[in-house]
């Protein structure tokens, strides 16, 4: 018998939890979001767990096969000969056969680890299906007890609502809870690098997996600052939507520098509309440089419009900051916006656009962050109490 999850286990923020309608069907009308306490309480007590039955130092860090370019094949380089310990990084070598079928050959895994980190972007089924192959290696024939998958990039975030613009439901899958609920035999817990939507986070929660949603707009942010002036009388940020309305109140507060929000609604695919700044927000703009923060780079149409919107209100400059460049066919032209200064994206993942035909894109390491996450969880740091980690959560206290 299928074992169905159960939704109501954990605090949901107000107006963000399952519901049933009148035809019995769970409905998902906004996003799933657990609350920062409940997130919080969930991680420290799989700690305490750990704390318990295992040596937390006793550990190894695996970095499946990486992409061309992105953080983990990065990270596997500089990590390799053991950084955090007596034993070494291991990586998986895959074989493909004619048929389609493929073989995981584990490079230098330690039979005595008890605690083991999976480091791997997630883009495709393939992805999802090698971390459950190494992670069933290292538990069921090594005899591992805990497994951390750590994704720098998770995909399968956009589809987690089965409610249309109109409010009503639509018969179409839950891309995100499938995916997580497939993991659940076996990973413990995961740590995910700004996910796209908070029912990531809520729907691991569902299959009892607990998840810290990690945003790295403090890295960013320092390396912006390497390359830009900036000046906080002459300096503002613009937070896209609401839903990265949290990172840009930190980003604000951290550079001094005050923020517009843009309000925006999707009318079909990728097309986007941008609705109009008040009237003291339009005078915030004229004549500053304009920083804008967001999680993911498609097309580019989001933050094109809002440029385009930034000029007509005398924006000066544009910088443009992302963490997932995805870079789908389209980008090419509209990476070219005249205001547009700089762009900075992040090595989360692969991205499809030929990012080498752009000049104004500099590529920022997330290796230090992963080393610094895993570092601080092999102390067995709870991220939401801590004063280091805590800003970096995606959620609101």
């Amino acid at each position: 018998m299928v074992e169905r999850i159960n939704p109501q286990k954990f605090s949901f923020t107000p107006g963000k939890e399952p519901v049933t309608d009148s035809k019995g069907r769970t409905v998902y009308i906004r996003a799933p979001e657990i609350t920062f306490d409940s997130a919080a309480k969930f991680w420290q007590a799989k700690n305490k767990e750990i704390h318990h039955l295992i040596d937390r130092k006793n550990f190894q860090i695996v970095v499946l096969t990486p992409y061309q370019g992105d953080v983990a094949g990065e990270f596997y380089k500089t990590q390799k000969h053991g950084y955090f310990g007596i034993s070494p990084v291991a990586t998986t070598i895959e074989q493909a056969f004619p048929d389609g079928e493929t073989q995981t050959i584990i490079d230098k895994e330690n039979l005595e680890a008890q605690s083991i980190y999976i480091v791997s972007s997630i883009l495709t089924e393939k992805d999802l299906e090698r971390v459950k192959r190494v992670a069933d290696h290292f538990v069921n024939t090594l005899g591992a007890q805990f497994i951390t998958l750590v994704c720098p990039f998770f995909g399968y975030t956009r589809e987690d609502k089965n409610i249309n613009k109109d409010g009503c439901y639509v018969p179409s899958t839950t891309n995100i809870r499938a995916a997580i609920g497939g993991l659940k035999a076996f990973v413990d817990r995961m740590i995910v690098i700004e996910p796209h939507s908070s029912a990531t986070q809520a729907c691991a929660a569902m299959f009892g997996i607990p998840l810290a949603p990690i945003s790295p707009w403090k890295l960013i942010m320092d390396e912006l600052k390497k390359r830009v002036e900036i000046i906080p009388e002459k300096f503002v940020v613009v937070q896209p939507d609401k839903g990265r309305n949290l990172a840009a109140t930190r980003i604000g507060q951290y550079l001094q520098i005050p923020s517009v929000s843009f309000d925006k609604i999707r009318l079909s695919g990728q097309a986007v509309t941008v609705y109009e700044l008040s009237e003291g927000e339009k005078s915030i703009v004229k004549g500053k440089h304009c920083l804008i923060y967001d999680d993911e780079a498609s097309t580019m149409g989001t933050v094109y419009t809002l440029a385009e919107a930034l000029s007509g209100y005398g924006a000066k400059s544009l910088a443009v900051c992302l963490v997932h460049c995805k870079f789908t066919p389209g980008w090419e032209t509209k990476i070219k916006h005249p205001l547009f200064s700089i762009i900075m994206g992040t090595n989360s993942r692969q991205p499809i656009g030929n990012i080498n035909i752009a000049k104004n894109i500099k590529i920022i390491s997330l290796e230090p962050l992963l080393r610094q996450l895993i570092g601080a969880d092999i102390e067995g740091v709870n991220y939401w109490q801590d004063e280091l980690f805590r800003p970096m959560i995606l959620q609101e206290k």
